[in-house]
């Protein structure tokens, strides 16, 4: 049976009453910036969570939203990270995100305030709207350290889950064969639903040194029962 955030994105993203956004990050003279993380969320609640890179053509698209008010947060690697407030999001209109982003190193996080206890993460990967992602490499890291990595693959559907994890911000990192990695911070309080869409890695992408480093070993998600 799916899970409670798991059902509630679900119902999100099959609304049939859908709101819808799109986006373009670039750089400097209007250059596409590839490979920067998007992530949408709710004005004012922590999910569900929509996550994407931008591919080739800097541009980013999330359907299925609910009308409501939703806040985007744009980072990429040596860039400062931008963050916008109030995106109005009405069916059947397009809510449209033009952000062009300036060099220079991000500040440290914030240090989180939400409240303690434990939360969970629910997670689904795709390639498209109608394409999960299998076998790809999930691992959160504790911004502050404290715990030990969690670490996984998603499963045929492209679903992972993280239970019992403290509350707090934790580093979410996607890797897959051939597609523009994604890490996001995600600040975890109660049980969290997180849809994640990776993007292809064009043929000139020159990654970041973090990319070179060899990923740990993740546990591959249990077999399903046999009926």
């Amino acid at each position: 049976m799916p899970s409670p955030a798991h059902l509630a994105l679900a119902l999100l993203l099959a609304a049939s009453a859908a709101g819808q956004m799109r986006g373009v990050i670039t750089t400097a003279r209007r250059t596409p910036a590839v490979g920067a993380v998007v992530l949408v969320k709710p004005e004012g609640a922590a999910t569900p969570v929509l996550v994407g890179t931008t591919g080739a053509s800097g541009r980013f698209a999330f359907d299925g939203l609910a009308d409501g008010t939703y806040r985007a947060e744009v980072r990429r690697e040596g860039y400062l990270p931008v963050v916008k407030s109030g995106i109005a999001v009405k069916a059947p209109y397009r809510a449209v995100v033009e952000v062009t982003l300036v060099r220079g190193k991000a500040g440290p996080d914030e240090a989180s305030t939400l409240p303690p206890g434990t939360g969970a993460v629910r997670l689904t990967v795709r390639t498209g709207p109608e394409t999960p992602l299998a076998e790809a490499r999930v691992r959160l890291v504790q911004a502050e350290g404290r715990e030990d990595p969690r670490a996984t693959l998603t499963n045929a559907s492209g679903q992972a889950s993280f239970e019992s994890l403290p509350a707090g911000t934790w580093r979410l990192e996607i890797l897959g064969a051939g597609l523009l990695p994604l890490r996001a911070a995600l600040d975890v309080a109660g049980e969290i639903a997180v849809d994640a869409t990776m993007s292809p890695q064009p043929a000139d992408y020159q990654p970041a040194p973090q990319d070179l480093i060899v990923p740990e070993d993740a546990t591959p998600p249990p077999p399903a029962p046999h009926p």
